[in-house]
């Protein structure tokens, strides 16, 4: 049968939340910081079957085109009583992926698969960018690239020279991970933002749209520099060098949540009974409500 396509219908908006078809495995996007929320909630609909037995649960993610990786914060998370939650700040933005969740029992073995599909949304120009903080989420920022040159790849080439013949012998290792510059602009309170990121030690994570055809990179920043554009009121420009470095290991990494934690939640609220108001479950409470 053919499709039918209307093209002055309205595009559809993707729900808020999106639930597994088994109904214990929960997503939703937290557009402020660009990350996913993930609940898991192994009494929920069906209770699945010796949920008093489930410790732990582990979250993959399954990116187009690539082998799962691990969820920061839920390799493994901790599910007494058949409920956990994690955050994943390292999503591609733009495309759509499926995050699965298995629980485990008390004795090691592994109960059935949960999994659903979400698509966290590209940024749009001019800020268009995210660099990220693995170690603390809440110093990201979404910045605006003015310069961002060709990346570059080193050679790894060993050579001798052989007697008598003018080849040498040669071996050829993988290339060196990719290098280069990056130039970006801040203004306002973005400016303390980005200069505090800039000069953090850690990896970062840069990502952008994917119309843009540069990959999701890991990075190590070095050398930043930062310039007024004019007044000493108005936008600053920075500068700093990035090497490309491989994604940190999550085994064991405690849930980080952007924008959230014991202080700033003793910021918002003056009493526990103020907290118990606003937030129905200890789940909730850790997803700063996003689920």
């Amino acid at each position: 049968m053919p499709m039918i396509v209307d093209p002055d219908a309205p595009l559809v908006e993707p729900p808020e939340t999106v639930t597994s078809p088994d109904g214990w495995l929960r997503a939703a996007v937290d557009t402020a910081w660009a990350g996913v929320a993930l609940a898991v909630d192994y009494t929920a609909s069906t209770p699945l079957d010796d949920v008093a037995a489930v410790r732990r649960v582990l979250i993959t993610r399954q990116d187009p085109g690539a082998a799962a990786v691990r969820v920061r914060g839920a390799d493994l998370a901790w599910a007494v009583g058949g409920v956990s939650q994690g955050y994943d700040h390292e999503a591609p933005l733009g495309v759509g992926v499926t995050y699965t969740a298995h629980p485990q029992y008390a004795d090691g073995t592994w109960g059935p698969a949960s999994s659903l599909g979400i698509t966290l949304p590209a940024p749009g120009p001019p800020a268009d960018v995210w660099i990220k903080s693995l170690d603390v989420p809440g110093a990201s920022a979404r910045v605006t690239v003015t310069a961002w040159p060709q990346l570059s790849w080193e050679a790894r080439i060993e050579q001798a020279a052989i007697a008598g013949s003018r080849y040498p012998a040669a071996a050829q290792d993988v290339y060196a991970a990719a290098a280069s510059e990056i130039t970006l602009d801040a203004e306002g309170t973005a400016i303390e933002a980005v200069r505090e990121l800039l000069t953090t030690p850690g990896v970062l994570l840069v990502q952008t749209r994917p119309a843009y055809h540069r990959p999701d990179m890991y990075v190590l920043m070095s050398g930043p520099a930062e310039s007024l554009d004019g007044e000493p009121d108005e936008s600053r420009t920075f500068t700093a060098s990035l090497v490309q470095v491989e994604r940190p290991d999550t085994a064991g990494q405690r849930m980080r949540m952007p924008g959230w934690s014991y202080d700033a939640l003793a910021a918002q609220f003056a009493t526990y009974d103020a907290v118990t108001a606003s937030y129905s479950t200890y789940q909730a409470l850790a997803l700063r409500g996003v689920l």
